[in-house]
């Protein structure tokens, strides 16, 4: 069922409309409450309310600010003595706090302050004077006027409850005067650093005198404001486009409402079905990851991030400027950025749904990563951190002194300087050499000990450490380093000792066989020439001369693997052609390899390989393996042998097919007496992989042997010379 792909589609067709519908119920509920409000708002009581006494009241001590710190923004021009500043662009909105998008309408406004004026009428012929503002805004509706902290105003909120926003014109400012030059107010900046401006006519000229600053404290009786304003209220357009749209979504009230619980369910059924689906395909089992999912994570969502910033700037930029006559224009680029939003927010979901149940999120997170590495080499160094406090608890008795030398030191120079000064530093000299000679000491004993190390692991156990060559501190180790050191050499020469009776044992048991094997072999010879009519004595002469064979090969291998064990055989290393020496063993065995139907396969180059190795060893080693194959060869398949050269090493390669089932290791395979025949019917002795790898080391070479199910594989490798 997850495998569905017509039920997935379905899943992401439906959801949206689901999600939607949910979205349009809700949205109309808070449109038709914000439509009651309105409704039951009247414009007439409104301008009795503390809100809107608040919001202008707010909106005049704003105006005092921008008079005193801003006034060198604005156009202004003379009226006698005092600058009028005219702020037409910077028109104060006075919002109503419960509504969209609506103000006062016809608001204005004149404020004295000493020398200077702030207006927000527009200058013109009838509206160049102070006398002339104040006409043109006691000639609007009503009056707001605040002279010397006294109210005079057409609405009595503000008479009665205006001194409650006194505090809002105590304003801290300073200015600046240079010699005899100063304007009556030169604001270079406020206290807090809320602005920076210098207003000043013209250019002052400079003193002899350094500047200085003057600080001043304002409040509402250093103000003369006259105002006006209209009792009317503007609404913006988009507020008729609101209105229009969840006029609109009305008409569908009944429906909207009978299909959101079904879409509530829908869209969760639906939600939950693609989170368990998701990644899933037929004849599948892994999760199917797209070129998407391997994409770093944050790319993806900074790309989506990036759309959706596109998207919103549109939603809120464009459709709330709008007014009704784009009503549908207005609709429908809400539905195109409502599906764009879902089919962006989709994508993105699904990647990193796909990326956790494939357990890929961390690894295609490059912060994460980053962020796992930081935590994983917090743990390393607090690990290590820890470790170090547990060696500095186990160190610290052995370095106790060495430490209490050196802060003694530090403490007695101290005090032998404060003491004696002169003489106290070179006391305190003289002491420091002595404690450096005692660690110069302890280092002497380091080296000492660590090149008695050295010399052991080079074989050399027969040195013994002088404890009086070392510090007190290193009397233990001195003694637990002579005892391994013994040790060492006891193993080795024991080690030594029973090889030597092993290879003597081994010579001498030989010896006492071959005499008698000797023997027998003899006399088995001079029966074969008697003449005997009896068949089966003839039979029986036939087995004993092939097991007598056989035993005298086996004691000669016998001892020669316990030589070569030993080492205990003479070299006479000579440049040799390995590939003409190859060739020679393989017209040898050749005939033994037909009998068993063995199609040998060369691989060797035509040009000469030298080796620095023992010509008859070598052969003895080719003959050995070749041996090896002729017996337990799987008959009628391929043997291979192979030669490659490289800058410096010479590789020789013999592979074969086993007849029998190799349920052996190679380890196993190189020991005495072990052969992959377990019923033991055959001629091996079990010595001749064995005898080889001791000659290929004997000769500075390397030997490897390979068991891969029924394929037997021997690596030889010497120096080229």
């Amino acid at each position: 069922m997850k495998e569905s792909k017509i039920l997935k589609i379905t899943s992401y067709i439906l959801l949206p409309i689901f999600i939607l519908i949910i979205f349009l119920s809700c949205f109309l509920e808070v449109g038709k409450e914000s439509m009651q409000n309105k409704q039951q708002f009247k414009e007439d009581e409104f301008f009795k309310t503390d809100d809107f006494l608040s919001a202008y009241m707010y909106m005049l001590s704003n105006q005092t600010k921008n008079l005193i710190y801003q006034n060198s923004r604005y156009s202004s021009i003379k009226d006698g003595d005092i600058r009028i500043c005219y702020n037409v662009v910077d028109k104060p909105d006075c919002s109503l706090p419960y509504l969209y998008n609506v103000t006062v309408k016809n608001k204005y406004f004149l404020i004295l302050y000493k020398n200077l004026a702030l207006t927000n009428v527009e200058l013109t012929e009838s509206t160049n004077t102070i006398e002339e503002i104040k006409n043109f805004i006691q000639n609007n509706d009503k009056k707001v006027n605040i002279v010397n902290g006294i109210v005079e105003s057409d609405n009595e909120i503000f008479s009665n409850k205006a001194i409650k926003y006194w505090e809002l014109f105590n304003i801290n400012y300073y200015s600046i005067s240079e010699g005899q030059q100063q304007e009556e107010i030169i604001v270079t900046e406020s206290p807090d650093n809320n602005y920076e401006t210098e207003i000043s006519e013209e250019p002052l000229a400079v003193a002899e005198t350094p500047s200085t600053k003057e600080y001043f404290n304002t409040t509402i009786n250093d103000f003369q404001i006259y105002s006006s304003y209209k009792e009317e209220i503007i609404y913006n357009s988009s507020e008729k486009l609101f209105e229009k749209f969840v006029e609109e979504l009305g008409k569908y009230e009944n429906t909207l409402y009978t299909l959101t619980p079904i879409s509530v369910i829908g869209a969760a059924l639906f939600l939950v079905y693609l989170i368990i689906s998701i990644g899933h395909t037929k004849n599948k089992e892994e999760i199917d990851l797209n070129d998407l999912d391997k994409i770093p994570l944050e790319i993806v969502l900074l790309i989506g991030g990036i759309i959706y910033g596109i998207m919103i700037g549109i939603m809120f930029g464009v459709i709330p400027k709008l007014n009704i006559s784009h009503y549908v224009f207005a609709v429908n680029l809400f539905f195109a950025i409502y599906f764009s939003s879902y089919i962006i927010g989709m994508v993105m979901a699904v990647t990193i749904i796909k990326r956790i149940k494939s357990k890929t999120f961390v690894k295609s997170s490059i912060i994460l990563k980053i962020f796992i590495k930081c935590i994983n080499l917090i743990k390393k160094l607090f690990k290590k951190f820890i470790e170090m406090i547990k060696n500095l608890r186990e160190v610290l008795p052995k370095t106790w002194k060495l430490i209490l030398l050196i802060v003694g030191y530090t403490v007695i120079s101290f005090i032998l300087v404060l003491m004696f000064e002169e003489f106290g530093f070179f006391l305190g000299l003289a002491l420091g050499a002595y404690i450096l000679y005692k660690i110069l000491l302890e280092i002497r004993s380091y080296q000492k000990l660590e090149e008695h190390l050295k010399a052991m692991y080079e074989g050399d156990n027969l040195r013994k450490l002088d404890e009086k060559d070392f510090t007190k501190e290193f009397e233990n180790v001195v003694k637990y380093v002579n005892d391994i050191s013994k040790g060492f050499e006891n193993a080795i020469q024991e080690g030594i000792k029973s090889e030597r009776l092993k290879t003597e044992l081994i010579t001498n048991v030989s010896h006492d066989i071959k005499t008698p094997l000797t023997s027998i072999i003899n006399y088995v010879d001079l029966i074969k020439k008697e003449n005997i009519d009896n068949e089966k004595i003839k039979e029986y002469i036939d087995v004993l001369d092939n097991k007598s064979q056989r035993l005298k090969k086996l004691t000669e291998d016998l001892v020669e693997a316990s030589k070569a064990s030993s080492g205990n055989v003479k070299l006479n290393n000579e440049k040799i052609n390995i590939c003409e020496l190859i060739n020679q063993s393989v017209g040898e065995f050749e005939d033994k390899f037909k009998n068993k139907n063995l199609d040998l396969i060369l691989n060797i180059p035509e040009e000469e390989i030298y080796i620095n190795a023992d010509n008859r060893y070598m052969y003895r080693i080719i003959e050995n393996l070749f041996s090896n194959i002729s017996k337990y060869a799987l008959e009628s398949s391929r043997v291979y042998v192979d030669i490659t050269k490289t800058e410096e090493k010479t590789k020789i390669e013999i592979k074969n097919i086993s007849k029998e089932k190799l349920n052996i290791s190679a380890d196993e395979l190189m020991q005495r007496f072990v052969r992959g025949d377990k019923s033991r019917t055959t001629e091996g002795s079990g010595l001749g992989i064995s005898i080889s790898k001791s000659l290929t080391e004997l000769q500075k070479g390397k030997f490897n042997l390979v068991v891969d199910g029924d394929l037997f594989k021997i690596e030889l490798e010497f120096n080229i010379a």
